[in-house]
């Protein structure tokens, strides 16, 4: 077999091995629990403000970090895989705060003040704050 043949034979076996490496690291890592993460204290309303004033520095603050989150109910619904979807009130009536509890947090309705912590996932302008792997705290 010629040299560079044989080279770049090698280069594509290190590199499935690479490859398969990253994805057994990636499927096997551990969840993060926010039961055990101390939250950043917030009501819904002074997170809506924070990623409408300035979106740069909310992401800063709060992106991929445990949230932990008060205030008024305005919906409960259940996502595609089965999940409880809370909605809570801002001042604006178009934008809301989405939170998705990892699992079901029991009797909760329109109206209800409750306290929520999950991760901050983003900002959809004009649209929701999106907080994901919640759980009930009150």
């Amino acid at each position: 077999m010629k040299n560079w043949v044989k080279i770049l034979l090698i280069l594509v076996v290190i590199g499935g091995l690479a490859a398969a490496g990253v994805a057994y690291y990636v499927y096997n890592k551990p969840h993060r629990d926010v039961t055990k993460e101390k939250g950043i204290l917030l009501t819904a309303q002074q997170l809506y403000d924070a990623f409408k004033t300035n979106e740069a520095d909310a992401n800063a603050k709060y992106l991929e970090k445990a949230i932990e989150l008060s205030g008024e109910v305005a919906a409960v619904t259940t996502n595609q895989d089965g999940q409880v979807v809370v909605d809570f009130k801002t001042s604006d009536p178009m934008v809301l705060i989405n939170c998705t509890f990892k699992t079901n947090p029991g009797a909760i309705k329109p109206g209800d003040t409750i306290t929520f912590k999950g991760i901050c996932t983003g900002y959809i302008p004009d649209a929701n704050v999106v907080i994901n792997e919640g759980v009930l705290v009150k």
